[in-house]
Order: structure tokens, then C-alpha cells, then sequence
């Protein structure tokens, strides 16, 4: 839950717009949490949304970096601001990977993933997601929270 959630929780607390249950005189109340049908019938037919937190590199399996390949193994000339400085290196890693490009779209895929590469043009892949932190901990609760 981001920020905003915890603030609008506060907020109707404050507006007394929660409900009080009260006292029934029954006893502890007991919730049904066995599931249940849903109000309306599901329109959506699939949706699928792979997070791979601690999965492989996305540079190993769906986003190549020709120009990182080319100078893998490289010095980098420009300044780094490390996240973990007992782990730092100024050195450049490519993916050792071959990508080709599959399906009718020509998406560029890992050799890694030859399933994927198969149905590629049913998948909708994302390259444009970019933060300006520099740790994946914080980039990935911004991108899942704002």
C-alpha cells in the first residue's frame, strides 16, 4: 500500500464514514472467509502479470542491449553512484546471451526463453519503465505503489 492508501484510510477514519459493527450481545463474531461467487459475472477473459522479484536479468531475456554487449568487460568512463560500495565495479557486463527476433511483431527474445519466443506475439512486453532511483527495492515499490 503506497502513501495515498494510508492517507485515505486516515482520512475516513477521521470522517467516520466506517461502519461500527457494535455489540450483537451473541458473543465474538465469526467471519465466513470461504469464497464466495462473485456479485456480477467476470467479463475478463485472461490477464496474466508476471513479477519475477529475484527472477533472471530483464538485459538476459527480454530486453537486449546491443551496446552494453559490445563493451562487456569495459571500464565506464562516466561517474556511478553505487548502492552497495563493498560490491562496486566500473566494470561493464553484457548479456552473454544471443537474442534473435520472433512472431510477427520481431520482438528480440533470449535464446534463454524458446517457449516465449514461440508465442511472443500474444505477449505484450514492456521496455519503457525507467525510475530514478538506484535500487531495485525502491524502484520496485514505486512502480507497484506510485
Amino acid at each position: 500500500m503506497g502513501i495515498g492508501g494510508v492517507a485515505l484510510a486516515w482520512l475516513l477514519q477521521q470522517q467516520s464514514t466506517q461502519a461500527n459493527p457494535g455489540d450483537s450481545g451473541l458473543g465474538p463474531r465469526v467471519f465466513d472467509l470461504r469464497p464466495k461467487a462473485p456479485p456480477t459475472a467476470p467479463r475478463a477473459t485472461a490477464m496474466i502479470s508476471m513479477f519475477m522479484h529475484g527472477g533472471p536479468a530483464h538485459m538476459d531475456l527480454l530486453d537486449p542491449k546491443p551496446e552494453l554487449t559490445k563493451y562487456s568487460g569495459t571500464d565506464y568512463s562516466g561517474d556511478i553512484q553505487y548502492s552497495f560500495v563493498n560490491r562496486a565495479s566500473k566494470k561493464l557486463l553484457g548479456s552473454p546471451w544471443r537474442f534473435s527476433a520472433h512472431g510477427n511483431c520481431g520482438t528480440e527474445v533470449s535464446e534463454l526463453l524458446p517457449h516465449t519466443a514461440s508465442v511472443v506475439d500474444d505477449l505484450c512486453v514492456i521496455r519503457s519503465m525507467h525510475t530514478g532511483f538506484n535500487g531495485h527495492e525502491v524502484s520496485i515499490r514505486y512502480h507497484h505503489s506510485g
